[in-house]
């Protein structure tokens, strides 16, 4: 038998036994799910989907990093495999693939602009003097 971890509000024990109840599971089963998922989410360093994610707290058994998470990869592979022509005379070549998949360079370079914008203004990066960039030692 295991140990009690934490105390809760008996309002969120109700909540948690209501959803416990709608995917048809014990409240233990849904909170151990619930938990490993988040646990799991929090190691794979922001490369979990959100689809991902609702895949392995509805699994039956204890997941694992070894087979149960998806990277980015993951999804470049499907989008290859959607984009692939089925006729040969209609074959992609990989700079092809590369614009399908990642859209042209300054689409690239516009969302890599985005994205520096952000953490910029959050802090979390600074310009360095020789116009590239750095993480915050915060």
């Amino acid at each position: 038998m295991g140990r009690s971890v934490a105390s809760l509000p008996d309002e969120y024990v109700d909540l948690l036994s209501n959803e416990a109840d709608e995917l048809g599971l014990s409240r233990s089963k849904y909170v151990r799910q619930r938990l490993e998922a988040g646990r799991l989410l929090f190691q794979s360093s922001d490369k979990l989907s959100t689809e991902t994610l609702n895949d392995v707290v509805h699994q039956d058994g204890p997941p694992t990093i070894d087979n149960e998470l998806e990277t980015p990869d993951s999804d470049i592979t499907d989008k290859l495999l959607a984009n692939l022509p089925t006729d040969e005379s209609q074959a992609l070549e990989q700079d092809e693939l590369q614009e399908v998949i990642f859209g042209t360079n300054e689409e690239q370079l516009e969302v890599i602009e985005t994205a520096l914008r952000e953490l910029n203004e959050r802090g979390q990066i600074e310009p360095a003097f020789d116009g590239g960039y750095v993480k915050t030692n915060e």
